[in-house]
């Protein structure tokens, strides 16, 4: 009896349990935004302003959307990265200076919407704005799929399953005390703004090491001496020969000299060799050196041999002095003197 009391009561016991609900599918997840800028009690200039959003949604997001005030303003097919995140850039161009409540929300691909996501702004050079004015965000429009499932068992109640995000959503059930935001009243200046030079930007005087400095005196080009002009090289000066006879013959029987000798003085002359040229009558040129030096030379013409070969008439001769620097000179030709025969 009491095994089967055990039995009876291990199945009541196991109907009276539930069954575990089943997971929630992707289409029924909701989707999720975040506003990335700008942040929740930004002061902003007034002009265009662009709010960076981004969503979640396991099947991906067709649409995020922008409101002001409750008023939507900008929607925009968002960049997906990968097939689950969305990024969006929306731009919005405030009428006045304010405080305003954006609010973002993303739609997934099979239309569902997502809370939207608020931050309270101040806009332009205002004294005083008080974002606790502002309208909540419970007039901001939502639709919201709430899919619910029944399970074999009858619960106490119907579960209903919502999507956990990935981060943290503020619950709009709580919100923080109204906080006002006073903007700064000194003026934002622009960047673009030329600086100006500091006083070390000038460019420094000159300094007195700067100043050429004159030339000294050893800098003064010191002019040439007569040393340093090489001297001219001038050609030999012959001077007037000297004849010792005005006559000579070929014998002394003759009453005459049978030689005769030429004397010269040849200048600027400190090496070389001075000759002596001769003929007598229709006679060919020829010649002998003379003999001397510091000036002085001379030169003894023997009839019987200097005049061999040289037939009887006028006596002429020259001199030539050709140094050793390659310089030369020559004299003019003179005469006046009788070479003769010997007739006993």
């Amino acid at each position: 009896m009491k095994r089967w009391l055990g039995i009876l009561l291990i199945g009541l016991l196991g109907a009276c349990q539930q069954q575990p609900a089943a997971a929630p599918s992707q289409a029924q997840i909701m989707p999720q935004v975040w506003i990335d800028a700008p942040l929740a009690g930004s002061a902003l200039e007034l002009g265009e302003i662009q709010v960076l959003a981004h969503g979640y949604h396991p099947m991906g997001l067709s649409t995020i959307e922008l409101s002001v005030n409750g008023q939507v303003v900008a929607t925009q097919q968002p960049t997906m990265r990968g097939s689950q995140f969305g990024y969006a850039n929306l731009k919005w161009q405030p009428s006045q200076a304010a405080a305003y409540r954006l609010a973002v929300r993303a739609q997934s691909s099979q239309g569902q919407w997502s809370d939207p996501a608020s931050a309270e702004v101040a806009v332009g050079q205002i004294n005083s704005l008080r974002i606790a004015a502002l309208p909540s965000a419970t007039s901001v429009p939502s639709a919201t799929t709430t899919p619910t499932t029944t399970p074999t068992a009858t619960p106490t109640s119907s579960p209903t399953f919502t999507a956990t995000p990935t981060r943290p959503i503020p619950s709009n059930t709580t919100r923080p005390a109204p906080t006002t935001v006073r903007p700064s009243n000194t003026p934002v200046r622009s960047t673009n703004t030329p600086v100006l030079p500091t006083p070390t930007d000038t460019p420094a005087p000159p300094k007195p090491t700067d100043t050429p400095v004159p030339p000294t005196a050893t800098d003064t080009p010191v002019p040439s001496t007569p040393t340093d002009t090489p001297a001219p090289i001038l050609p030999p000066i012959i001077g007037e020969p000297v004849a010792s006879a005005r006559a000579f013959a070929e014998q002394t029987a003759c009453g005459m000299p049978d030689q005769i000798t030429i004397s010269v003085s040849v200048d600027n002359f400190p090496a070389g060799d001075v000759s002596l040229y001769y003929h007598a009558g229709p006679s060919r040129w020829q010649s002998t050196v003379m003999q001397g030096g510091g000036g002085n030379w001379s030169r003894t013409l023997f009839a019987k041999r200097e005049m061999s070969g040289q037939r009887f008439g006028a006596f002429e001769y020259y001199i030539l002095a050709q140094g050793s620097d390659g310089q030369s000179s020559k004299s003019q030709v003179y005469g006046g003197i009788e070479y003769l025969p010997c007739n006993p």
